[in-house]
């Protein structure tokens, strides 16, 4: 039957006159637009429709954009059947962008004669662009240090109807309480401010569609964030061998299973404030291995060891120093556990040899890597 399938599908397209299918892709100048109250600015988008005809003959181009046209958001440039347009948003929230493309194929008739037959080809994006606000007032509140207004004012705005997929509110909200976390600093409704510094965090990353986390000054406390749950749950509680990081292990070993315990829960609660678990989950493995859950610790690495391998240059320079720490300590933990289960490298070496390049001039991995197994070269 699939066989069939082919041919006939093959003698389709020879009878269009089509030797590849036709493509259609949607390309935006940006995906977050930032309102400002006050001052105003630009809050456009440049949306364009690309289409490849392969042959055939485009015949409609039809945008279908969330939200009401004139009230949210309004076109600055072309229309619904402009192949380029502009919109400017003008409300809070996350936009949806569905671009169809009509297409017509000539077709040979039994008789000789040709007709024209239409196809659709379509683009849909749920929460394409997201548009949220400065929120000049708890900018200032940050500014200031005044961290306990910060979580009040910013926890007000969590709850208006306006904000309610904006991730932005959440955002501020676990800078408040990381900065209460930080300074010591006392209120009776914040009760363990640094975890739920991670809640709110971890809520703002699940909102962020696309990318409020990027922008300079969110990305560098975010970063500072995951480096406070990286180094005091995992790094500062790590053993030490000639230069490299090593699994904790105590004599005792109710303390081992105990502090690898809570080695996980912080693994388990990095993995939420990020967009690159990879790192932690390279970390998580290792723990695990040596904490007797090989099941777990191989799944892990049967699902992050191709990821790893797939990993571009320019997605792992967008990554937090934070995450980039992680993945360089985490290829050195499950390098050796990997090792240990496998009586080799096999597994160890295309691993680190790919992660070579981003971490040859840092003396952990320099006295791993280069030192310790000599690049894993003969091994």
């Amino acid at each position: 039957m699939k066989l069939l399938f082919l041919t006939f599908f093959s003698l389709f397209l020879s009878s269009v006159g089509l030797a590849q299918k036709p493509t259609l892709q949607l390309k935006e100048s940006k995906r977050v637009i930032t309102l400002d109250d006050e001052k105003g600015g630009n809050t456009s988008v440049e949306m364009r429709s690309v289409f490849t005809p392969a042959g055939t003959k485009k015949v409609a181009t039809e945008w279908v954009i969330s939200g009401v046209k004139g009230k949210d958001w309004d076109f600055t440039k072309g229309d619904e059947k402009s192949d380029i347009i502009e919109v400017s948003f003008k409300r809070v929230g996350n936009y949806s962008v569905s671009l169809n493309v009509t297409y017509a194929v000539k077709k040979t008739l039994k008789n000789g004669e040709v007709e024209e037959e239409e196809f659709d080809l379509s683009v849909d994006n749920d929460n394409f662009i997201t548009v949220t606000n400065n929120l000049d007032e708890l900018t200032q509140l940050h500014a200031d240090s005044n961290f306990i207004k910060l979580v009040k004012r910013a926890g007000d705005y969590t709850v208006k109807e306006k904000y309610a997929n904006d991730p932005t509110p959440y955002i501020f909200l676990a800078k408040g309480l990381f900065g209460v976390y930080r300074k010591d600093l006392k209120d009776p409704m914040i009760k363990d401010p640094f975890e739920e510094a991670i809640t709110a965090c971890a809520t703002a990353i699940e909102r962020d569609e696309n990318g409020v986390f990027k922008m300079p000054i969110h990305k560098m406390w975010l970063n500072g964030f995951q480096l406070e749950l990286l180094n005091n749950g995992v790094r500062y509680i790590l053993g030490e061998e000639d230069g490299y990081p090593v699994v904790y292990s105590n004599e005792s070993k109710d303390k081992t299973a105990e502090t690898l315990a809570e080695m996980l829960d912080a693994c388990e609660s990095y993995s939420t404030i990020t967009r690159n678990p990879m790192g932690i989950k390279f970390i998580e493995a290792a723990i695990r291995f040596n904490n007797r859950d090989a099941k777990t610790a191989n799944l892990i690495w049967k699902t992050e060891m191709p990821n790893l391998l797939n990993l571009t240059d320019k997605d792992f320079d967008s990554w937090t120093q934070a995450d980039k720490d992680a993945l360089r300590v985490g290829l050195i933990l499950s390098a050796q556990a990997l090792i240990k289960r496998d009586g080799s490298t096999v597994n160890a070496r295309p691993m680190l040899k790919k992660a070579e390049k981003w971490f040859e001039y840092d003396k952990e991995w320099i006295e791993f890597y280069e030192k310790k197994y000599n690049s894993f070269s003969e091994q």
